[in-house]
């Protein structure tokens, strides 16, 4: 039975070994959470277009966004070496109060106030806990509205990233719009200058050939005169179209500057409000992660202090358990022990009738399969022998049908076997010379011996094998009644001693009916 010291030991091993494996585990769920919510943060800026993925693929980062990227490495690497940091401070604590408790235990003999000491730390340990789980369910609920806040936050921010996205495409293409409307201008002002300029020369031109035609022809100076009137006239009217097609391109013009001067007027604000969103946003995130921090803490040493609590009844119930079960199986033992005395003495007693009559069955199967043996050879001999009666039997009956068919034997009637010797010399007369005679009573005697030593071997083997095959019933019976009472341990091996005598039986009843 293990002493209160080596259950205490292994208690304590095991608690240490749990902690372990919590620590580790919540370790685990810290790196995911902070996955998560890297996953969060990339894929809170949703693709605007095509065009724009394209565009910004093409475009390298901004050193705001790379040192942000960087600045947020440095904090998961810092963050997992503190994380490091206090799991080994965590199992350091764990092993400590483990050597204490080993140590209030080991330098009290009384076993009472080893118990009392337990449950000192135990009543400590639960108002920790009981303390723990007040703070626990505080933290859960400011860890909860601080996640609201933070989702409404992340909620804002990306409406405020797609609202910048919007705006600086807007811009993007009225700044394509506007260099597209100068363009146009510069254009249009350069082909109306060499219109202006072709018009010129074709009035003076035509200037020099009325001046010309005036000097040649007086009464066509006054029609030219009115025709260079006229086309003054068109020219004006054409000069003012001219000016007035210039002015609202102009305005136009303005009005596109004024837009442009509005949106990037907007444009400066929404990036203000999206700076300041994002101080506020980080300075979230700090909060965020010191309050999951403290409260993987506190579940840390929460988990700790109810494995804790959990070892110290498991090892109380199990001292209790233990002085009473190994009562009650000491008491069970004794009792076992005497019946297993007396069923090994019986076994013993039945292994000795047993193999016994094992040796008495294989003498006894020796011999039937030497009386087998010599039965088979007796009836291979009797075989032969009935072959050659049967063959001597056919000669005979050849000659007897060759007697008969002779007149003498014809006329003659037929008579018993046993008859007088005066009647049979009369036969032997009837039947013809003596030399015939007597070969045919010769013949008749040789087979009436052989049948009559056949009958009595017969005979004599018929009656050996009913003997043999009483005696191995009788045999058969009182094993199998012993048998019967025996264990069940014991049957396996007398199954196998009755398949041979019940194989010896067979041979012989086997031998006896090829006997017979």
């Amino acid at each position: 039975m293990p002493t209160s010291e080596a259950l205490n030991s292994n208690a304590h091993e095991n608690q240490a070994t749990r902690a372990e494996h919590i620590d580790v585990s919540d370790n685990q769920t810290s790196k995911a959470f902070m996955k998560v919510n890297l996953q969060k943060t990339t894929s809170l800026t949703p693709p605007i277009n095509a065009k724009k993925n394209s565009a910004s693929k093409k475009r390298p980062l901004d050193p705001q966004e790379l040192n942000m990227i960087q600045n947020k490495i440095s904090q998961l690497e810092t963050e997992s070496s503190i994380e490091d940091e206090e799991e080994k401070a965590i199992a350091k604590a764990i092993k400590k109060a483990s050597r204490e408790m080993k140590d209030i235990i080991n330098s009290n003999d009384d076993q009472m106030e080893k118990i009392e000491t337990i449950q000192q730390k135990y009543m400590e340990l639960f108002q920790e806990m009981k303390r723990l789980e007040r703070d626990h369910v505080k933290m859960k609920k400011r860890n909860e509205q601080l996640q609201k806040e933070k989702d409404s936050a992340k909620s804002e921010l990306s409406k405020t990233n797609s609202m910048k996205h919007k705006l600086e495409n807007i811009c993007r293409e009225l700044q394509k719009e506007n260099k597209r409307i100068k363009e146009e201008g510069r254009r249009l002002a350069a082909t109306e200058q060499q219109k202006r300029e072709e018009l010129s020369g074709k009035f003076e031109n035509t200037i020099w050939e009325i001046k010309s035609k005036m000097e040649e022809d007086t009464g066509e100076k006054k029609k030219r005169a009115e025709d260079n009137e006229l086309l003054k006239d068109k020219f004006r009217g054409f000069l003012e179209q001219y000016e007035l097609r210039e002015k609202h391109f102009n305005s136009v013009v303005r009005s596109k500057d004024l837009e442009l001067q509005l949106y990037e007027a907007k444009l400066k604000q929404q990036k203000q409000l999206t700076e300041k969103e994002i101080i506020k946003v980080n300075s979230l995130k700090g909060q965020v992660d010191a309050l999951t921090k403290n409260e993987i803490e506190l579940r840390k040493q929460l988990n700790v202090y109810v494995d804790k609590f959990k070892q110290v009844e498991e090892t109380l119930n199990k001292s209790n358990e233990l002085f009473m079960t190994f009562r009650k199986e000491m008491e069970q033992m004794t009792k076992k022990t005497k019946k297993l005395e007396k069923e090994n003495s019986s076994i013993k007693g039945k292994c000795d009738t047993m193999n016994k009559n094992i040796l008495e069955m294989a003498e006894e199967r020796a011999r039937n399969q030497k009386s087998i043996e010599d039965a088979k050879k007796r009836q291979a001999k009797l075989e032969n022998l009935c072959r050659a009666l049967q063959a001597e039997r056919a000669v005979l009956k050849k000659k007897v049908e060759s007697l008969e068919s002779t007149p003498s034997l014809a006329q003659r009637p037929s008579t018993p076997i046993s008859c007088t010797g005066e009647e049979t010399e009369e036969g032997l007369s009837d039947l013809g010379s003596p030399d015939d005679v007597g070969l045919f009573m010769e013949n008749s005697h040789s087979t009436v011996s052989k049948v009559q030593c056949l009958c009595e071997i017969e005979e004599d083997c018929y009656k050996e094998g009913e003997q043999k095959s009483n005696d191995s019933s009788e045999q058969k019976s009182n094993f199998s009644s012993e048998l019967k009472s025996d264990d069940s341990s014991e049957q396996k091996s007398d199954g196998s001693s009755e398949q041979k005598s019940d194989g010896s039986s067979e041979q012989k009843s086997g031998g006896s009916s090829e006997m017979n």
